[in-house]
């Protein structure tokens, strides 16, 4: 029996067409670069829009001194950016750890500017479509910098380029997304990659999917057994109910960067919390800010805390399963030749794509989860993304490699000493 998976696509087959989007009568038609110009434009005003209307409301029931109207179309502008996880310098202090669970905001005007510019510019080719995207997404991340840029003061200011980047990084994902969509097959973008690269995302993407969700579980069971505590640090903060609405809501935004810090905490690095850092088998976070999330942190670590490690040990078992595989025996007369049977490189190097796919998602998420927030020793806070991505591979990529390697060595040397033990015979 062969052990060679098939090393070509099956050819012959339809080539993929693009799917046109609907056409509707009340929108215009503009070229592609137009179209994407208006769109990004359009998504932009109604971002600004919506966040003023926010401050607005933030402004008008919470606690307010004197502010003029143009401090608070600048404090609409700054909500804008953050919203971007762009950066914020407070006079000295820069504020890097943003809630970006409120990226679904520009993510979802975004998604609706995005559908209205392919309906107006009806793109016919792949080329088309993407030119749309690349339109959107830098048109957007421009006037998203012009407005950081305009609402920037001496003590409260980003950067322009820092704003431009991180729009463009989004813009360019929602857009991506956005353009799949009107495909008619979801691996329309990807049909291009090698069956190997292919083969190696969907384990990927799955294993991050995993550990978030993990990591999501262990915030949640930290948040039912301090909920006194977290009470008592938002009634402090906050004591009237406008103001701890407005904390609440805060203090939701940035669920999905304790989640992140979870998963790092699952993996083994931990987070650093200037000089204190919370992990497995050291827990001393040390002087923090009063903040309701961080009460929640463990103050010493649980005896049971080592034994979280089973959880991406397991997840890295599950990137191995969700391979693609063929059928495996072991095969050989002798041990030199039974153990080349052991290893197809073609599977070993699908693994390592799905294993380096997510190193890649984590370090993109501790990124995003960690920075500074303030000075001193709150200069650095949350995950450290090299020691988060070193950590995922000696675990998870670990595990895979050795649920790859080790049943199939072990069957291989059962297949030889059985064989062995029936030829005398």
């Amino acid at each position: 029996m062969s052990n060679d998976l098939p090393r070509n696509r099956p050819t012959g087959a339809p080539k993929r067409q693009w799917r046109r989007p609907i056409p509707e009568d009340h929108i215009n038609h503009y070229p592609p670069l137009l179209a994407g110009a208006i769109a990004a434009g359009v998504a932009v005003v109604i971002g600004y829009i919506f966040t003023l209307g926010f401050i607005m409301v933030a402004w008008l029931f919470a606690a307010h001194g004197n502010e003029s109207t143009l401090q608070v179309l600048r404090a609409a502008g700054m909500a804008w950016q953050v919203l971007h996880l762009v950066p914020i310098v407070i006079g000295t202090t820069t504020i890097g750890v943003l809630p970006w669970g409120f990226l679904v905001v520009p993510a979802i005007i975004l998604w609706k500017a995005m559908h209205w510019a392919l309906k107006s510019s009806q793109p016919r080719t792949a080329i088309e479509f993407f030119r749309v995207a690349i339109s959107v997404s830098l048109v957007y991340a421009i006037c998203t910098g012009l407005v950081g840029l305009i609402s920037s003061t001496s003590d409260l200011r980003t950067s322009f380029l820092s704003s431009v980047l991180h729009s463009l990084v989004i813009a360019l994902t929602v857009t991506s997304v956005c353009v799949i969509s009107f495909a008619p097959s979801r691996t329309i973008l990807i049909d291009a990659l090698p069956k190997l690269v292919v083969d190696g995302i969907k384990p990927a993407l799955i294993a991050f999917g995993l550990l978030f969700v993990a990591g999501s579980l262990l915030t949640a069971i930290a948040l039912i057994l301090n909920w006194q505590q977290l009470r008592a640090v938002t009634t402090l903060m906050a004591p009237g109910f406008i103001d701890g609405f407005f904390l609440t809501l805060l203090g939701i935004g940035y669920l999905p960067t304790v989640n992140v810090w979870a998963m790092s905490y699952l993996l083994g690095p931990g987070i650093t919390l200037g000089g204190g850092v919370v992990s497995l088998d050291n827990a001393s976070p040390g002087a923090l800010p009063a903040f309701p999330l961080l009460s929640i942190l463990p103050s010493e670590s649980a005896s049971f805390a080592p034994y979280f490690i089973v959880i991406p040990i397991l997840i890295g078992i599950s990137i191995y399963l969700l391979i693609p595989r063929e059928r495996w025996s072991a095969q050989g007369d002798s041990i030199a030749t039974s153990l080349t049977f052991v290893v197809r490189w073609r599977e070993l190097f699908t693994l390592f794509i799905s294993i380096a796919l997510f190193s890649i998602l984590i370090w993109i998420a501790a990124s995003a989860s960690s920075g500074p927030l303030g000075n001193g020793f709150l200069k650095f806070i949350g995950p450290v993304p090299s020691q988060m991505v070193f950590a995922t591979i000696s675990v998870c990529g670990l595990s895979a490699l050795l649920s790859f390697v080790l049943p199939r060595t072990v069957m291989s040397l059962l297949h030889y000493r059985s064989n062995r033990e029936a030829d005398p015979k």
